[in-house]
């Protein structure tokens, strides 16, 4: 049993949950068992002496964080600073005054004075708003470390010397305020297993072990595996470091517009029976938001709530399923439905993650990218699915995470097909069956339509204006590309042109194996077209 059980809020992938909505967050958690909320802003903070760090991405301010940790630590949460100080800060390379201090894409320019000017500011702000001083420091997935500017200004030098310099500057920093730090371990192992993370057999060599001093806490983070035994030789690897190991679990909130929850709860339980016979002092579970957070951290409540009970030895899913309703008035199954998005393939289990309600929902009606991929059963699932979703709504406090599933599953209904349709009307060269498809795209942006206006309540209910226009640039493109497509359909139709360019293109497969099946594809931009 883990003495310090907590999770992970991103709120730096385009959503900045609401400070009041923290609290209830934090509130909800603490009831289900957890002692610990971390807040992950890669620059979604206020910074002192930095007016350009994270300006008009609806950063916390200074007052926001100290009253959203007063609440926490008056209910018993440690609210922890979760932050990036190497990579994972593309952000701000948009602007002037960060531009020329990183190495390439997002990651800082290992040595740069001003690089350890902006972090001095970071951790002197965190010192003044966040009473913990366990500070995460992140770290993670700078893959190109030393080879943009950073190989331009100093020469080539392997990532992993430049890794332990910076990480000896910035636990020198930390150490001044007070912090002691933790960060994610996979850098040093991919330094020692040629690039990878994930490894069966540890290669770890003394010098790496050692460039991790004893004051930083390395974090293993997995959220892939559902088998025990692979959890088994990561912990063992991690062990060899000079720190007790921080563990991050994932509850999938980073594949489209719904959770992946049954996956979620078999990978925790793998990991947690691991954990449990090393004594894992301290266990988190990550809740990310890749591509634009279109997914509720409150769609996982059955999920957190089932993760508190395995990493406290309860691993009996009819026991956890009866507490949880007992304590939050809904029924287990009830939150596991609003995965049902993700769920369309009939033969599908949980031993994988999936994301079609997102790449569906933006897959072109004419270019049809992801048409491959839908099965002949899959409008039917969806319309039934709506019908689940909707017997979820009647006045609850929670109804509203149920009403926009419910109206995305109605939208998926009539559009995951909708290109297939297009496309065969369009090659049979029958007029008034292209005109007759061209009917039914109104029915399809109604529902789309509907779909957006309650995703937009959802969103400011729960989440700060900035990134809103992220999601409405999506859903009105799409809305947009509808009523073009109509346009062009009615034209052929009425015989004002003779071809669609996009439809005389003979349609690929873009992941064999996967036709008719649903697979995990998380770009909004990839999925609607193949000009960017």
């Amino acid at each position: 049993m883990a003495k310090t059980l907590g999770i992970m809020l991103d709120c730096s992938r385009n959503a900045v949950m609401r400070p009041e909505k923290v609290k209830e967050f934090a509130a909800l958690i603490q009831s289900m068992g957890y002692n610990m909320l971390q807040l992950y802003t890669e620059e979604t903070y206020e910074v002192e002496n930095e007016p350009f760090f994270g300006y008009m991405r609806g950063r916390y301010s200074m007052e926001e964080i100290r009253d959203i940790d007063a609440y926490c630590r008056s209910i018993g949460v440690e609210l922890i600073p979760c932050i990036q100080t190497l990579a994972h800060l593309g952000h701000l390379n948009r602007w002037n005054d960060y531009s020329e201090h990183f190495d390439c894409m997002d990651i800082l320019l290992v040595g740069d004075p001003r690089v350890y000017e902006l972090i001095d500011n970071m951790f002197a702000t965190l010192a003044k708003t966040y009473t913990s001083r366990r500070l995460h420091i992140g770290m993670d997935e700078a893959m190109f470390l030393g080879l943009g500017r950073y190989k331009a200004k100093n020469g080539y030098r392997g990532s992993g010397e430049i890794l332990r310099e910076h990480l000896a500057k910035v636990a020198e920093i930390a150490a001044k305020y007070g912090f002691k730090p933790m960060m994610w371990s996979d850098m040093f192992i991919r330094v020692d297993h040629d690039g990878e993370y994930y490894v069966k057999e540890c290669k770890l060599s003394q010098a790496v072990i050692d460039s991790v001093p004893a004051s930083v806490e390395p974090v293993y983070w997995d959220y892939y595996s559902t088998e025990k035994e692979h959890y088994d030789i990561q912990f063992d690897m991690h062990a060899k470091f000079n720190s007790p190991t921080v563990f991050a679990g994932g509850i999938w909130t980073w594949t489209g517009y719904a959770p992946n929850l049954r996956y979620s709860l078999d990978a925790t339980e793998a990991a947690m029976k691991s954990a449990a016979e090393r004594d894992i002092d301290t266990v988190f579970f990550t809740e990310w938001g890749d591509d634009g957070a279109d997914c509720s951290r409150f769609t996982t409540m059955a999920a957190m709530f089932a993760a508190a009970q395995m990493a406290n030895g309860n691993f009996d899913r009819a026991d956890i399923a009866a507490k949880f309703e007992a304590q939050v008035g809904y029924s287990f199954e009830e939150f596991m439905n609003l995965e049902l998005p993700n769920l369309p393939q009939t033969d599908l289990t949980a031993s994988h993650y999936h994301d079609p309600c997102k790449y569906l929902l933006f897959n072109d009606p004419f270019l049809g990218l992801f048409d491959f991929s839908v099965g002949e059963g899959f409008a039917a699932f969806y319309a039934d699915a709506a019908k689940k979703l909707a017997a979820s709504v009647n006045g609850r406090a929670y109804d509203y995470l149920f009403d926009f599933e419910q109206k995305l599953c109605e939208a998926l209904a009539v559009k995951c097909d909708l290109g297939i349709r297009i496309r065969k009307a369009y090659d049979s060269g029958d007029k008034a069956a292209i005109q007759a498809v061209a009917g039914e795209i109104d029915a399809v942006s109604a529902a789309v339509r509907a779909a957006y206006e309650s995703f937009r309540t959802l969103w400011l209910k729960e989440n700060k204006g900035h990134g809103l226009e992220v999601q409405e640039m999506r859903f009105g493109q799409l809305l947009l590309r509808l009523e073009s497509c109509q346009r062009r359909l009615l034209q052929v139709a009425n015989g004002e042109i003779d071809r669609i360019d996009e439809l005389e293109e003979k349609p690929l497969v873009m992941h064999e194996g996967f036709e008719g099946k649903s697979l995990v594809f998380n770009s909004y931009l990839a999925s609607m077209s193949a000009c960017y």
